[in-house]
């Protein structure tokens, strides 16, 4: 007898001496897996008015879900493409940067049109692809991560070796990230650089107070 998913995910058959399909006990194969992937992901399952299983609105769970898959460190530094004319949307962190930063949740970062337009004007010698240099490498593959400012820890610097124009040798990539709890994103305030002692004196006003 032919097979197809019905109503509510349930599995029927197709009966040849009636010319209908009916309902058989359980649910095919492709439901069941979308419904073990919304058990495995603590997904509360959709259900109709009846109390049935409303397999459209959980097949869109799944889709949408299957999209979100978590991206490596190399892939999220690999879709860095910073839009110099606007807001930026850039991957979430990487988790051994949340444990550093003492965040429990994980959130994109946000670069603000403003923020841009602001830093290549405090930090002249920071043109736009050394700006993107910084904030990917400082981002996702930093070498260190520590307060800015003993006074406010929502502040933080995540430092990164990084090649800048016109520049001989790796410079130390600066990257000063607003990790307010109450934002809905995780936001970037300067993105610079700094030569050893500069390095050197950030790390020190870590544990000073003004």
């Amino acid at each position: 007898m032919a097979e197809k998913t019905g109503a509510g995910g349930k599995l029927q058959e197709f009966n040849k001496r009636n010319g209908l399909y009916e309902e058989k006990d359980g649910y095919s194969a492709e439901v069941n897996e979308r419904i073990r992937w919304a058990k495995d992901n603590g997904i509360e399952l959709p259900l109709n008015s009846d109390g049935s299983l409303n397999d459209v609105a959980l097949q869109k769970l799944y889709e949408e879900g299957k999209a979100k898959k978590k991206m490596t460190p190399a892939e999220k530094m690999a879709s860095i493409h910073i839009d110099f004319d606007r807001d930026n949307i850039l991957p979430e962190l990487n988790g051994d940067t949340l444990m550093k930063l003492g965040v429990k949740e994980n959130k994109n970062v946000l670069l603000k049109g403003q923020t841009i337009k602001r830093n290549l004007v405090k930090h002249l010698n920071v043109s736009e692809k050394t700006m993107e240099n910084i904030i990917t490498e400082a981002l996702y593959n930093p070498i260190d991560v520590f307060p800015a400012n003993p006074e406010n820890l929502n502040y933080f610097h995540l430092a990164a070796f990084v090649e800048v124009e016109d520049k001989r040798g790796l410079k130390m990539g600066l990257v000063l990230l607003d990790t307010d709890v109450s934002k809905t994103e995780f936001e970037v305030g300067h993105a610079y650089y700094v030569d050893s002692d500069g390095f050197k004196r950030a790390l020190n006003k870590t544990n000073k107070k003004d």
